[in-house]
């Protein structure tokens, strides 16, 4: 026992004599003796830490927060997007407004079948109607557009006309003719729907509608285009039987 009690002895005196030579070495700089009790800083609390994440790193959360509310818009975009299941180009020699072709497409929609299956019809017109007198942009602009809409977009088949813009197309075919048939005349039923349509823009009157030929055209080999032909065709018939 008192061996041991002078064993417990000698090693607390080791620990002094140690403890001893390391507080001497600190004073001589020899050894690093740590920061002091008032330079260890306190835990953060949680707004503290929100404070300092967006000081370090608040240019990289703006990034991120941009990005997601851009998807956001986007896909309430998409969600929201009206899918048209035709498509109607307004042509004419007198310039008519937008809610007027708005109301020219809800005419002609009974007749229209639902070609994307979503249970409503929404048909796309397109206004394309100019002064023809008149050579500013606006007229230049709708012009382009329209011969676009001949050239490459093989849903549009169906295009509303006056008997003026009805030839000025017909004049652009050299080979084949631009339009099949004879143009069905709208009746007066067709007028009273879209009388109201607009208090600035009058619906033209004499108006006509005609389907684009596509055999031996260039819109002929574009996928979808014998749909298309069906679906115009199914509203020129509705528009026949009225």
């Amino acid at each position: 026992m008192a061996q041991k009690k002078e064993s417990e002895t000698l090693r607390q005196r080791r620990h002094a004599q140690e403890e001893f030579l390391k507080l001497k070495k600190m004073q001589h700089g020899e050894l690093d003796a740590g920061p002091k009790p008032s330079e260890i800083a306190a835990p953060l609390t949680f707004s503290e830490k929100l404070k300092n994440i967006w000081y370090h790193d608040k240019f990289a959360i703006s990034v991120i927060a941009i990005i997601i509310i851009a998807i956001i818009l986007l896909c309430v975009q998409c969600a929201t997007k009206t899918v048209y299941d035709a498509t109607v180009v307004v042509f004419t020699h007198t310039i008519t407004g937008e809610p007027n072709c708005d109301k020219m497409g809800e005419y002609l929609a009974p007749h229209c079948p639902d070609l994307n299956g979503d249970g409503e019809v929404n048909i796309n017109v397109i206004n394309c109607s100019i002064n023809p007198n008149d050579k500013g942009d606006y007229s230049y602009t709708n012009r382009s557009k329209a011969q676009s809409l001949l050239a490459g977009d093989a849903s549009a088949l169906l295009f509303i006309t006056d008997d003026d813009s009805y030839e000025y197309l017909m004049g652009l075919s050299k080979e084949i003719p631009l339009f099949e048939g004879e143009p069905l005349e709208l009746g007066e039923d067709f007028y009273e729907f879209c009388k109201d349509a607009s208090d600035f823009y009058e619906t033209p009157t004499d108006l006509q509608i005609s389907c684009r030929t596509i055999k031996g055209a260039a819109i002929e080999k574009y996928s979808k285009v014998d749909q298309y032909y069906a679906q115009a065709q199914a509203i020129l018939e509705g528009l026949k039987n009225k």
